[in-house]
């Protein structure tokens, strides 16, 4: 059993206790996520997960009227990597995540302790073929052979794009190491409006546009990647898509500005394609 404790985006103190249980013999492992000991919902049930409401204000927050579960993403994309394991996250009565440093490496640290040696990641096939326009952006999505994104962000002078693919769990270790950012601008309107206020200088990077992809970190960090920024949208995407199950879609999605309500667009056309259960064949 794990206690995970920091800040979080509107509380200084957030915990979140994490049990694992090793499923010997592969049947029906599931993830079930509960606010204050209540459960909210479990792993590969469509049903009940899409009748939660869900909100995307600066994260994922998914609400069934009495709890809200906010920013599950990182620790999503992080149990992709035990899909054979049956998982408790318990997330305290305020139902936020706790924040760490912003990204999903800390989450994968202390679960890797627990759990050892990652499996193989499960993927599933999504025959989708669509696209759509939002304010700012656009994403079309279509079948692969495997997890692809072609991820691009403009905001103002700040451009920047990448392509990734997974196909293995070292795929997704240098998306854990990326952490949430926010420019100074946006930082300064959220905390005159209130918001953010769990927030610390080691939860993430305060950024100022410098042009191009270039970047200048305001609360004395170091980028750990060149492509920092961009490369913790794709693990945003990630752990958005992977919230019911902890399966990857064998889609190619090429998205522009996105954000959480644009990948929660997304999942909500390949929802009908998760498997409903874990049985290594079907993957």
């Amino acid at each position: 059993m794990l206690t995970i404790s920091s800040p979080s985006l509107s509380y200084s103190s957030a915990t979140t206790i994490v049990e694992l249980f090793r499923n010997k013999n592969n049947l029906n492992p599931l993830t079930c996520w509960c606010v204050g000991q209540n459960m909210l919902f479990k792993s590969y049930d469509a049903k009940d997960f899409m009748r939660l409401r869900c909100t995307t204000p600066r994260t994922t927050a998914l609400s069934d009227g009495f709890e809200t579960l906010s920013m599950p993403e990182h620790l999503a994309a992080v149990l992709l990597l035990w899909p054979q394991h049956n998982i408790t996250v318990n997330v305290d009565e305020h139902g936020e995540l706790p924040l760490l440093d912003g990204s999903a490496r800390p989450w994968f640290d202390a679960l890797v302790k627990e759990a050892r040696h990652p499996a193989n990641l499960c993927f599933y096939d999504a025959p989708v073929k669509f696209n759509f326009e939002f304010e700012g952006g656009y994403c079309k999505v279509e079948p692969s052979d495997t997890f692809e994104v072609e991820y691009s962000m403009e905001r103002g002078v700040y451009k920047d794009d990448v392509c990734w693919s997974v196909y293995e769990a070292a795929d997704l270790f240098p998306l854990f190491d990326a952490r949430t950012f926010i420019f100074e601008e946006d930082y300064e309107a959220a905390r005159k409006a209130g918001l953010l206020n769990g927030a610390s200088e080691n939860c993430g990077l305060l950024l100022r546009k410098l042009g191009g992809a270039q970047v200048e970190v305001l609360n004395g960090h170091v980028l750990r990647h060149a492509q920092e920024p961009i490369l913790h949208k794709v693990l945003d995407l990630v752990g958005d898509l992977t919230i019911l199950a902890p399966a990857l879609p064998n889609v190619k999605i090429r998205i522009h500005n996105g954000g959480h309500a644009a990948h929660r667009k997304i999942l909500e056309r390949l929802v009908q394609y998760v498997p409903s259960r874990y049985t290594p064949e079907v993957f």
